[in-house]
């Protein structure tokens, strides 16, 4: 883990990202935005209070107009964590209509909630304003539209500006990629035959939050035939001498970066199988030839069509997506195999200054195993830059 304390201006990471926030805004002709999720209102203000529990309880949200003050509406109690910040220029307490605070009262307190954030619309952006929402609450949502704002939706903008780092931002994710990398060691040091997939899940945490980590967003530290197919969540299932593991790191580490990492390698003393073998090398060369095509200026139609082209058998079972954003969590742009493209894919072309996760998941349907690898990288004018020396096993090529 670097110290970044002296050499990193936190003052210039948020105007840069408030900027972005502001510009996109505009661009996409919304006078301001209401934001409740987590991450943009992080993104947006710099600010951070109970992440994971208010993604699913609304008890905060921020009103930043394209220009103009910008008011956080924290938890009660909680105001104070903002008093520091130069990005917000009031805190007020936030209004809640969630039945289990509200009961009966719900609908009225929305109401409320509504008439407070119009009077902050008009009074900042004038009369007939377009206000964005980046998530949709029913009972709020109702009562703007009965009053009659102009709603849009402010997930573009946000996923917009959120994709394009500064310097400072790519310096950021890379000193939290350092720990995700050390986890993952810590973590190695006591993968051995009899212990329990929870258990090592349990270091990989430990280390992230000794070093200045935060959650654990997802459980995808698996073994043996819990690798394929993909996305059987970690267990208390003991792992044995010969499977082959396969973690998923899924971390926020430190400063809020989603620190997305997928490496994969058999568990004791034995050398891989022929068939681990197999499987592994193919999920690398995936990863590898289409990390190697990433450039500014490459459309997101182009590279589908030179991806690494998956053998048959692997295709049902095929990974969600090839490529996808990183920074405090998955972001745009996701880039889907080719068979998806009529039913997902969108237009676009990838841009200096994105940070994406190339993905590789390789088993076969009905598979004793399966291989996923994953490598984060920057997109620079002169191609891609890994963001993480996490290190591939070479010895099963």
């Amino acid at each position: 883990m670097l110290d970044l304390s002296a050499t990193l201006d936190q003052k210039r990471v948020r105007a840069y990202r408030l900027k972005r926030t502001r510009e996109l805004l505009a661009h996409f002709k919304m006078d301001a935005a209401v934001l409740f999720d987590p991450l943009n209102l992080r993104y947006a203000t710099g600010c951070r209070n109970m992440q994971v529990w208010t993604s699913h309880h609304l008890a905060r949200y921020v009103f930043v107009p394209a220009a103009g003050p910008v008011v956080l509406f924290d938890y009660g109690g909680a105001l104070h964590l903002s008093d520091d910040l130069e990005t917000i220029d009031e805190a007020r307490p936030a209004k809640s209509w969630d039945y289990f605070g509200s009961g009966s009262r719900a609908e009225e307190h929305a109401g409320k909630w509504a008439e407070e954030i119009i009077d902050l619309l008009q009074t900042t952006c004038g009369p007939g304003a377009t206000l964005g929402i980046d998530r949709a609450d029913l009972l709020p949502l109702l009562a703007l539209q009965k009053r009659g704002i102009r709603m849009m939706d402010a997930k573009a903008p946000l996923e917009i500006a959120r994709s394009i780092k500064s310097a400072d931002e790519v310096a950021i994710i890379r000193n939290s990629m350092q720990v995700c990398t050390e986890a993952i060691a810590f973590m190695r040091q006591h993968a051995v035959p009899g212990v329990t997939e929870n258990y090592l899940m349990s270091l990989m945490n430990q280390y992230n939050l000794e070093h200045g980590g935060e959650a654990q967003e997802t459980r995808l530290l698996s073994s043996g035939h819990h690798t394929n197919p993909w996305f059987t969540e970690t267990s208390s299932k003991v792992i044995e001498a010969g499977e082959m593991l396969v973690v998923d790191s899924d971390l926020i580490g430190p400063d809020g970066v989603f620190v997305d990492q997928t490496r994969a390698f058999v568990i004791g003393d034995r050398r891989p199988t022929a068939e681990q073998r197999r499987l592994y090398a193919h999920a690398h060369e995936q990863l590898q030839h289409n990390m190697a095509l990433l450039r500014p200026g490459m459309s997101f139609a182009e590279f589908g069509e030179l991806s690494w082209k998956m053998p048959d058998i692997y295709v049902p079972n095929r990974y969600a997506e090839m490529v996808h954003g990183i920074g405090f969590g998955v972001e745009f742009p996701v880039i889907y195999y080719p068979e998806d493209h009529e039913t997902w894919q969108y237009a676009g072309t990838f841009q200096e200054g994105m940070c994406v996760c190339v993905e590789s998941y390789i088993g076969e349907v009905g598979g004793d195993e399966g291989v996923k690898l994953e490598q984060p990288v920057l997109i620079t004018r002169d191609g891609p830059v890994p963001l993480s020396d996490c290190p591939f096993e070479e010895d099963y090529l």
